[in-house]
């Protein structure tokens, strides 16, 4: 099995920018703490993490100015090097917003869920997390053949009927589509197809709890379970440890409030 530091050294890609300097910080970074910590063994000094961060960041912009791209950055990895100061090459900033999961009050609990459709196939999937974004209960399910009104619809049910199965009592409910938070919140009337599901979820939800729209980039957990149920045969239910492999970066980016681009 790959190491993590193999898996790292073979999808960089040093023709970017963006490339060479998320390596570039990574490498360095090691190698300045390798240098503190010697020098705090041998010497007798005391290790700073300042210290590392400003040689580090010296370095990095060293290496810019010299640095020959070969393609062009992407426009969010080009923002991204804008933010660090690093970009030679000016940016035409759009009026794009900046979103992310955003965790409820303490003591409470949020169920996030999508669908996902492809060529007729419905799958869904979605995520219970506290205060402290810890996973208290992640799902994912085929649904078989449907359009995507279905899987959304299908997926919010399911999450909510797990959630009573296990006494889960939630106070929010968040999806990404618009039409199914309208249709449930009796806005929009839904299709014939969905309404029967949409009468269970209202049985099943906790009557203190909300059930309103967000935008994909602030659902991506549930988005990346959703996407995994188009493999699963039947329903799977994870934990932290057992999260998917394909779930690993949208969870961290929950976990540690990262904001996600959304363009104009």
């Amino acid at each position: 099995m790959p190491s993590l530091h193999a898996n790292w050294l073979d999808k960089i890609n040093l023709s970017s920018q963006f490339g060479m300097v998320s390596t570039s910080i990574a490498a360095l970074t090691l190698w300045h703490i390798w240098l503190s910590r010697n020098s705090a063994i041998f010497a007798g000094t005391s290790m700073s993490w300042i210290c590392v961060r400003n040689h580090v960041i010296q370095g990095v912009h060293d290496l810019s100015i010299s640095f020959n791209r070969k393609i062009q950055d992407s426009y969010i990895n080009q923002l991204r090097l804008n933010h660090l100061s690093f970009n030679q090459i000016p940016v035409m900033v759009q009026n794009g917003t900046w979103t992310n999961w955003q965790v409820p009050p303490y003591g409470s609990l949020k169920l996030n869920t999508d669908g996902s459709c492809i060529d007729n196939a419905c799958a869904g999937g979605g995520v219970v997390l506290d205060h402290t974004c810890m996973i208290i209960l992640a799902f994912s399910s085929s649904f078989g053949i449907g359009n995507s009104a279905e899987a959304e619809a299908k997926a919010m049910h399911l999450g909510l009927r797990l959630c009573s199965e296990r006494g889960l009592s939630i106070s929010f409910m968040e999806l990404d589509s618009l039409f199914l938070v309208n249709c449930f919140n009796d806005l929009w009337d839904p299709p014939w197809a969905i309404e029967y599901i949409l009468r269970d979820c209202k049985n099943l939800i906790p009557s203190h709890a909300s059930v309103s729209h967000v935008f994909w980039e602030a659902n991506g957990l549930a988005d990346r379970l959703a996407a995994h149920g188009h493999t699963c045969q039947g329903i799977f239910t994870f934990e932290r440890d057992s999260l998917p492999t394909t779930c690993h970066a949208a969870y961290q980016a929950d976990l540690l409030g990262q904001p996600q681009y959304r363009p104009p």
